[in-house]
């Protein structure tokens, strides 16, 4: 008994030895959806982020987006976000950010796999472009996902990969981040949706100070009836 005592203290310690030493994160996001035509679908999203072990507020975002989806394959959309980020050494800034994505959808039975191409391009307020540095800075982003809706049941856990690819730095376009991401999504009732998932980013860019691993929670909310 005491070795089992022994051994479970250790294995402890030692995860959150490596926990106090890792590059941790988190994010909380609530989302208001609501249908204003057959074909159209507006939504709010409030965005809070943590970073530095969950001890540091990175940035606070509102992002509107209108969605078009015309056939149940397609999705097509575009979007504005507000960002108040927490850089470093510079305190907080402004950035304003738009995007227009397409997303194709194809389900098999109870899987669904999806690809999302979206544009971005973000802008900071008062940081000027230099020969290294775009400002605004353009992206391409490539996500594909796939889920998998368990049967009789409100839980569908889910896999993805997401590309980011500089599309006008200054030096050279390259792929510079990769987010890889795992979690389900909880479906309370029609109207209301809790998402929970673990991210991992590879080779993060320098002015992203974002947590490699980050812990994720998301909750929303449909007014459609």
């Amino acid at each position: 008994m005491k070795r089992v005592l022994l051994t479970s203290v250790f294995l402890i310690s030692g995860y959150w030895m490596a926990l106090s030493q890792s590059d941790w994160g988190s994010s909380f996001g609530v989302e208001i959806s609501k249908k204003i035509k057959p074909k159209l679908n507006l939504s709010l999203e409030e965005e809070f982020r943590l970073r530095d072990n969950f001890s540091t507020a990175e940035r606070l975002s509102s992002a509107l987006e209108l969605g078009y989806k015309p056939w149940k394959f397609i999705k097509l959309g575009g979007a504005y976000t507000l960002i108040n980020y927490n850089h470093s050494t510079k305190g907080w800034e402004l950035r304003h950010r738009y995007y227009f994505y397409a997303l194709g959808t194809c389900k098999t039975n109870n899987i669904r796999l999806s690809l999302r191409e979206r544009f971005q391009s973000t802008y900071r307020q008062g940081v000027e472009a230099t020969s290294t540095r775009a400002n605004p800075k353009n992206y391409l982003r490539s996500r594909l996902k796939i889920e998998y809706d368990i049967p009789k049941s409100h839980f569908e856990p889910y896999c993805s990969a997401e590309f980011y690819n500089t599309l006008n730095d200054p030096q050279e376009n390259t792929m510079n981040k990769v987010h890889y991401s795992f979690g389900t999504a909880y479906q309370i009732n029609k109207r209301n949706t809790l998402d929970f998932y673990y991210r991992y980013t590879s080779f993060p860019e320098d002015d992203d100070l974002s947590g490699k691993n980050m812990i994720c929670f998301g909750y929303s909310f449909s007014l459609d009836k």
